[in-house]
């Protein structure tokens, strides 16, 4: 089944497999605020619950890809500042951390600028697709806060904990180019083929074996957490389960038969 949906911050459709997420109000530079904090999470909520998905790419309308937190909103808060950020984070963090654990893979798309909790969701993809002029920047420091949505853990899992907090205490803006060097992202195109390029990918994943992916994403996401040999059963167990998937049969097949797979996604 096909979906389509339109909240007030972002479109969202679900084509053949695809689930297609696109931040949609250009004219603010596709601010974080307490409504995309809220429809992220309840759209993380739904996607990473319907097996028709098999892979997720998050783009974006306008100039920027994101400014980051809504500093207009964060003003008007006043005394309530800190109730307004907990309210805003507990939507925001757990959207995030439902799309790092969700099997299907996620591809960004990153264009113009990408600034503050949007480099979190940015780096939480699995594979971040940049186009040569964007730019990547540390903006919490600058404004006296310190990093959330993840930053701490989604940068340093990508470059490393010294590398990462250095980005946010000399609040740095990265080219794309630093970006690719560094890890941050995954691949560096022509601006005019960044949208072409990510959707290429996603397709990919979407006609994909997606119970491997989602095993390979959870096997990476705990590494830090276990010892080898704990990690190394994990992997035993893991892959015997996948074993038992109908696209591990018909990929092994397919192999044997000299032919290309035709993976169902489960």
């Amino acid at each position: 089944m096909n979906l389509a949906t339109t909240t007030e911050t972002f479109d969202c459709a679900v084509d053949h497999g695809l689930a297609h997420i696109v931040l949609n109000r250009p004219d603010r530079g596709n601010p974080i605020d307490g409504d995309f904090c809220r429809e992220f999470n309840v759209c993380m909520a739904e996607l990473g619950e319907r097996n028709d998905v098999r892979s997720v790419l998050i783009s974006a309308r306008g100039r920027l890809f994101s400014v980051g937190g809504d500093l207009s909103s964060l003003v008007r808060q006043g005394d309530a500042l800190p109730r307004t950020i907990k309210a805003w984070t507990a939507d925001l963090h757990v959207a995030i951390a439902r799309m790092v654990r969700m099997r299907a893979p996620v591809v960004a798309a990153v264009h113009g600028n990408v600034a503050g909790g949007s480099v979190s969701l940015m780096a939480a993809a699995d594979i971040v697709v940049m186009a040569e002029s964007a730019r990547i920047s540390a903006a919490f420091p600058k404004i006296g806060f310190s990093p959330d949505s993840g930053s701490t853990t989604t940068l340093t899992r990508r470059i490393g904990v010294a590398r990462a907090k250095r980005f946010f205490l000399l609040a740095e803006t990265l080219d794309a180019e630093t970006a690719l060097s560094l890890g941050l992202v995954d691949r560096v195109v022509a601006d005019d083929v960044v949208q072409e390029e990510a959707e290429r990918i996603a397709r990919e994943f979407a006609d994909g074996p997606t119970e491997a992916y989602g095993a390979i994403k959870k096997l990476f996401a705990q590494t830090g957490d276990r010892s080898f040999e704990s990690q190394l059963e994990e992997e035993a167990e893991t892959l015997a389960a996948i074993s038992r998937t109908a696209d591990a049969r018909e990929g092994v097949k397919a192999f044997v038969d000299k032919r290309k797979p035709a993976f169902v996604g489960r």
